[in-house]
Parts: structure tokens; sequence; C-alpha cells
């Protein structure tokens, strides 16, 4: 018989765990793991992170049949099943003799991130919390966005010791002993009795928009405002430090790289806290807008200090949030019913940026610079923001100019 599902803040708590061994054992490591595998495998490193970018690519294929998954069946045991397959693969990658098995089990296992990690995540919290999911995947983000801080300078540390082989034998120890009994925990579960009235629970279904040309147009414009803000930030991850050496900021570029996480976490925090008072389009055009307008700080400041450190600032706030954003716009614009399937339409477009988006910007920026190839970033961030401020008037057309959930 189902139990019903526990308190949000054990939800939160609970996903926010898995996200964060996720996060970090998936994808944080790489980067720090990619020269030890190269030299390891007998691979440049180029074609190391190339085999990453093929990776993504391969994700992107599968994130809409992924999300129809999630929708069909109880999406707990789905990442459950998820959790299983990343901690194998990650063992098989370990295990990887040569230089085709390493290939074959680096590629499967970051296509097995779309069963495990924010989007599937964000299904579940829908299920599990449908009348306060918003708040819990702002408590999930805020957890996970210390992934990086965790599993960066851990994984740096067991470098020390032992092999890539053997970190990545224990991170899959961690997501079969941590991740899988977590995520079972969560399975056949039934969401908590709505309170307020059944319409309450009929726009939970069905979202704010509900004449059918407004919902396809509002989410073509959701699917453009999503890949301009990963091609933004896939691009800066990549090239911040190099970027910010060609601006003459180079000894300054742990310090101003190092302030975008905790300007996440405030942003994080901040959304927590006012959450309920600010509409969700409020939060995503702040996000939207924070991408450009902190690489025009750093375009505009061209090299001085305090200009960059604004963009830092401003840049990681805006860079938090969207992940918050894209989680929760589209459950508020067009309901649960069918989430599962629309994220994972948002999540395939964004895997399919993300793999590019690193060698245009780079051929820019070898080819005309850093000035040009921010420029280039900050105008993809731009597109994106106009796409969610022409969100607005199909909104009020709605009669919801700002919805929250």
């Amino acid at each position: 018989m189902p139990k019903p599902a526990p308190s949000d803040f054990v939800i939160a708590i609970v996903i926010g765990i898995t996200q964060t061994i996720g996060y970090g054992s998936l994808y944080y490591s790489f980067g720090v793991l990619a020269p030890f595998m190269a030299q390891d495998v007998g691979l440049s490193l180029t074609g190391v992170y190339g085999l990453f970018s093929i990776a993504l690519l391969a994700s992107g294929f599968i994130a809409p049949r992924a999300g129809r998954l999630l929708d069909g069946k109880d999406p707990a045991l789905v990442m459950t099943a998820g959790s299983c397959f990343s901690a194998l693969l990650l063992v098989g990658w370990a295990l990887a003799p040569g230089k085709a098995a390493f290939g074959l089990f680096l590629i499967l296992s970051q296509m097995s991130s779309v069963l495990v990690l924010y989007e599937a995540a964000f299904v579940l919290t829908a299920r599990l919390s449908p009348s306060n999911a918003r708040r819990t995947i702002t408590g999930i983000t805020l957890i996970a966005g210390f992934a990086s801080t965790i599993f960066w300078p851990l994984t740096s540390w067991l470098t020390i010791s032992v092999d890539w082989r053997t970190i990545l034998l224990m991170f899959a120890g961690l997501n079969l002993a941590v991740c899988v009994p977590a995520h079972f925990y969560l399975a056949s579960r039934v969401p908590r009795s709505i309170a307020g009235e059944a319409g309450f629970a009929q726009r939970l279904a069905q979202g704010t928009i509900a004449s059918d040309r407004d919902r396809r147009l509002a989410f073509r414009l959701l699917l453009v405002a999503f890949a301009a803000n990963a091609f933004v930030m896939s691009a800066v991850h990549l090239h911040l430090i190099g970027l910010l050496g060609a601006l003459g900021l180079g000894a300054s570029a742990a310090l101003i790289g190092a302030l975008i996480g905790p300007a996440q976490v405030a942003g994080r925090i901040a959304e927590f806290t006012a959450g309920p008072r600010i509409s969700v389009m409020s939060v995503a055009l702040f996000a939207t807008g924070a991408l450009p307008a902190g690489l025009g700080f750093l375009i505009g400041g061209a090299g001085y200090l305090p200009a960059a450190i604004v963009f830092a600032l401003v840049f990681g706030a805006g860079q938090g949030l969207s992940y918050i954003v894209r989680g929760v716009l589209p459950l508020t614009l067009f309901g649960a019913d069918g989430y599962g399937a629309r994220t994972g339409r948002i999540n395939s477009v964004r895997l399919f940026v993300s793999a590019g988006a690193p060698f245009l910007a780079a051929a820019i920026f070898e080819r005309f610079g850093a000035q040009a190839a921010l420029g280039v970033i900050a105008a993809a961030g731009i597109i994106g923001f106009v796409a969610i401020v022409a969100i607005v008037p199909i909104l009020r057309r709605a009669g919801h100019p700002g919805t929250s959930i």
C-alpha cells in the first residue's frame, strides 16, 4: 500500500543529497580527473573533453525519452534504477582496459545522468510535493549548489593518494550506498492532500496558460530562453580563466571565479526566503537578465577589477536562480501533466547547446579576441532575456501576469 510522501523538508534534504553526489561524481569530478585519465589511457586532453562533448550530445538524444519515462512510471523508481546504472557504469569506466572501452563507459556514464540529475529530481518533486514544488525545488538546488564546493577539493585531495580509477570506484560506491536507497525510500509515495479547493489542484495539473496556441508559443519561447542560458553558462564555465587572462585579470582570475559560487548560493537563499512573495516570472526575468548584465560589467570594465567582481556577483546570482527557474517555470506555465516530457525536451536542447557552446566560443576567442567572444556570449544572454520577456504578454492574456507555485 502506498505511503504518504514525507514532509517537504525531508524531500528537499533527501533529493538534495542525491543531487550533490550525482553532480559531484558524474560531472564536477571529471574536470579534475580528465588530465590523469588522458595520461593513463593515452589520449590527448582535447580528445578526452571531446568524448565528454559527445556524451552530452548523446544525452540530449535520450533526454526526451527519459522525460516520458518519468511521466509514465514512478519517478523515484526511475531514479533508483538510474543510480544503479550510474554506479555500474562508473565501475565499468574505472576498469576500462583501453581507449575504446574508456570512451564507451565515459559516454554511457554521462547518459545515465538524465535519469538522476536535476530534471529527474524536479519531476519527482512535482509528484511528491505538488502544492509546494517551488520552495522544495529551491531547497534542493540550495543543497546541491555545494556539489562543486565539496567534490572539486575532495577529488583533488584524493588524487594525491589514489589513481583516478580508484576514485571512480569510490564514487560508484557513493551512488550505490547513498543514492540508490535514498531514491528507493521515496518510491511508491503518494502526495499529501492539497489544501484548498479542487480548482487549485486542477491549476497545478494544467498550469496557468489554457490556450493551446499560447501554450505552444510559450513553450517555444521557453526553449529559446533555456538554450540561450545554457550557451552562456557553458561558454563562461569553460573559458572564464582564459577570458579573464586576456583582459589583463589573470592574477585575479581565481578570486573572480571563486566569487561566482557564493553568489549562486546567496541568490538561492534569497529565493528560498522571499520566494512566496515574488512571482516566478519576476525571478525568471531577474535570472535571465542577470547573465548578460553581469557580462556587460566584464566587457565594459575592460580589465578593471571592481567591475569584474560585480560581474561575478551578478552573474553568479543569475546562474544560481536559473537552475530553479528551469524546474519551476515550466511547471507554473504548463502544469504537472506531461511535466516530465516537457523537461525532457528542454533538457535535450540544453545538452545539445552545452556541447557546442565551448567550441564556438573558443573559435571566436582565438580568431577575434576576448571582447568579441564575450560580446557573442552576452548577445546570447540577451536573446534568452527577450524570450522570457515575450512570455509576459501571454500570461496577461491568460489572466496571470505572474504566478508562483
